[in-house]
């Protein structure tokens, strides 16, 4: 039987996933040739990828018996999804497809490169902690989900901060 905290959370994420959906349903609209995705949205994508990265890290480590009965990891990554769901709705909105300016864009590609770089350390971390049962059972990957998003959102930040 499922506990009341695991209905709880199942309901919210659907929930979420609705609103989700709507948004991204929301219809096309032309903007006039600049990126749709400005310098405010960009940042706080930025900031809440790294806080959800964080906070399922602490989730992942203070409660792991709970992590995936409870769908606690997802729950920890919803915030970020549904930023994105209405980044998808603003790119549909893009007339020729280009929803960041060059300094996002290259920003995020080198965040992402550099991210991808130290994912082979944290996937050595992830093996010897699973050797110490740590991250046992299906926990390594919200863990590598999590390391990852926070190295990715905090690089990208402080890329774009730092002009």
């Amino acid at each position: 039987m499922a506990s009341r905290v695991e209905v709880i959370v199942k309901l919210l994420l659907v929930a979420l996933l609705v609103v989700a959906g709507v948004v991204a349903m929301v219809p096309r609209r032309r903007t006039a040739g600049r990126p749709v995705i400005g310098e405010k949205l960009f940042v706080a994508t930025c900031a809440v990828g790294a806080i959800c990265g964080a906070t399922g890290l602490v989730v992942l480590f203070a409660w792991p018996q709970h992590v995936i009965a409870w769908h606690l990891w997802e729950l920890a990554a919803m915030p970020l999804v549904l930023l994105y769901a209405y980044w998808i709705a603003m790119m549909r909105a893009a007339p020729t497809g280009q929803a960041l300016d060059d300094k996002q864009d290259f920003d995020m590609t080198r965040a992402a490169a550099t991210t991808w770089g130290l994912s082979v350390p944290a996937m050595c971390v992830t093996f010897a902690l699973s050797d110490k049962s740590a991250l046992n059972g299906g926990l390594w990957f919200p863990y590598f989900l999590f390391v990852t998003l926070l190295i990715d959102s905090g690089l990208t930040l402080y890329y774009f901060k730092r002009r």
